[in-house]
């Protein structure tokens, strides 16, 4: 790799966890569910790795992901989305390099070092890219068509081969199979070096309690602080009893098989807590800086942060302050409204002889269910108010409801407004979707005597042979919509 002058990760990592450089790997390996590597050539390769992941420059740090991805796919580039980045697949051929040309013997050292399991030696003799990679021999590739049990028996075949074969006499997928186990397990703690280093996070103070840890990290301005909560889930054991103990040694240093799932959010009016990103992980170490480092995200941009399907902001504005130049303004004009309406006609059509009725008020009942004001919000992936918001009772004509979407930097457009508020202007009670869009359709057209011009910025022009009091029907709205697609701000 050429050389690049950068800040040491190994110290950057080092100040994520709190330790000194030489705890590093220690740090690292339990980050990772992984055990400590013995001394001699097992530390070195580790060693190496580190100093490898050391030398990418600072500006491209960021871009490095997935290395055991890579590696498990190596020399092949996995299929991706996004694409894996080709700092990754640099990196890998580098790491693949300290171990192409270690004999038999020294895989055997190395292998035994690191704990190797008969699981990740098994995983790595079935990828079928292996025979390409390492092995310079007309040897057939495992057969894909193979039934598990086939499967199971080849694995538990080689691993047999293992325990009574010296490394000199190992056949070269025997060989290839070690080499490439090495090489994704190097990556592995790569992936955790460069996950570490790059967004270390204030460690929080972590609450057990109810099968879990809860940890809070407030945040000005917003009315609940952020939350994360750390659980282990249970994890299936392998069929085969022996697939986490290592292929050689001790099997003392066997880790146990774990899964720790860490989540973010923060709690709604009510109490409810709402989780808003999640993972695994493989460790408690490894779910707790997930979380950690989650949240201190979150943190540096918590003015824009929209909580995940109810699309509110993590700090509210004053709704009578709220102005264009604030960061997450939104702008909901009519036009989404009417190709929310439409899919809801749609959704309509397709279940005949059904009778829906629409309410406009409250927005959110005791079951959860919402009304007809609720659904169209969040089909244009906007706020609503909800079971325990003060503004759950407000007719969409009324200042409280308008003020809670300000609150959450939501805009209306007027005709988009008066669409909103004409809503109500059919009647109590669950009505049809049709006389519910009648009604607002004819509310919009009352705005005033710039009704046409209003319209036609928020919606786009009339196509030929038609007039604005088509769009109280459902067939000429959709036909109208399929006919202008302007760009709308929103």
């Amino acid at each position: 790799m050429t050389q690049h002058a950068s800040t040491s990760r190994t110290g950057l990592a080092a100040t994520a966890f709190g330790v000194t450089p030489t705890e590093l790997v220690s740090a690292v390996c339990a980050f990772r569910g992984r055990p400590v590597p013995g001394p001699g050539l097992a530390a070195d390769l580790v060693d190496r790795t580190f100093t490898a992941l050391d030398q990418v420059p600072l500006d491209v740090r960021l871009y490095v992901h997935d290395l055991q991805d890579t590696a498990e796919k190596w020399p092949a580039l996995p299929i991706t989305l996004p694409p894996t980045p080709w700092q990754a697949a640099t990196l890998v051929d580098d790491l693949a390099e300290l171990v192409t040309a270690l004999p038999a013997a020294e895989l055997r050292e190395a292998a035994e070092g690191m704990a190797l399991t008969r699981g990740e030696v098994s995983l790595a003799y079935d990828e079928p890219v292996l025979a390409r990679g390492w092995a310079d021999v007309d040897e057939p590739l495992p057969d894909a068509t193979a039934s598990p049990q086939e499967r199971r028996d080849r694995e538990a075949e080689l691993l047999r081969m293992f325990d009574h074969v010296d490394p000199h006499d190992w056949a070269p997928e025997q060989s290839d199979a070690v080499r490439k186990a090495l090489l994704i397990r190097l990556a592995g703690l790569g992936d955790a070096l460069l996950r570490v280093s790059a967004l270390p996070p204030a460690p929080l103070d972590w609450q057990a309690g109810c099968d879990r840890l809860t940890a809070q990290l407030p945040v000005p301005g917003a009315p609940y602080p952020l939350e994360a909560h750390v659980a282990a889930e249970p994890v299936e054991p392998h069929l085969f009893t022996s697939w986490d103990d290592p292929v050689w040694g001790s099997t003392e240093r066997t880790p146990s098989r774990e899964c720790w799932r860490w989540s973010v959010g923060w709690r709604s009016a009510n109490g409810v807590f709402h989780t808003d990103a999640r993972s695994t992980e493989t460790s408690a170490a490894a779910a707790r800086f997930g979380a950690e480092q989650t949240l201190t995200a979150y943190g540096a941009k918590a003015q824009t942060v929209r909580q995940l399907l109810r699309y509110r902001l993590l700090v509210p504005r004053q709704p009578d302050t709220l102005s264009m130049s604030d960061p997450a303004v939104q702008v909901l004009g009519l036009r989404p409204l009417l190709e929310a309406v439409c899919d809801e006609y749609r959704t309509e059509a397709n279940r005949p002889g059904s009778a829906i009725g629409w309410r406009v008020v409250p927005h959110q009942d005791e079951n959860k269910e919402c009304s007809l004001v609720a659904i169209l919000l969040d089909d244009c992936s906007l706020p609503c108010p909800e079971l325990g918001d003060p503004a759950n009772t407000a007719d969409p004509a009324d200042a409280a409801f308008e003020n809670f979407l300000r609150s959450h930097a939501v805009l209306l457009t007027p005709p988009a407004r008066a669409y909103l508020a004409g809503l109500s202007q059919a009647g109590p009670g669950e009505l049809s979707l049709r006389r519910r869009h009648e009604a607002a359709m004819r509310s919009v057209f009352d705005i005033g005597g710039e009704a046409a011009d209003l319209l036609a910025a928020d919606t786009g022009p009339l196509p030929d042979g038609m007039v604005w009091i088509d769009l109280l029907d459902a067939a000429a709205l959709e036909k109208f919509l399929a006919a202008t697609e302007p760009d709308q701000p929103r």
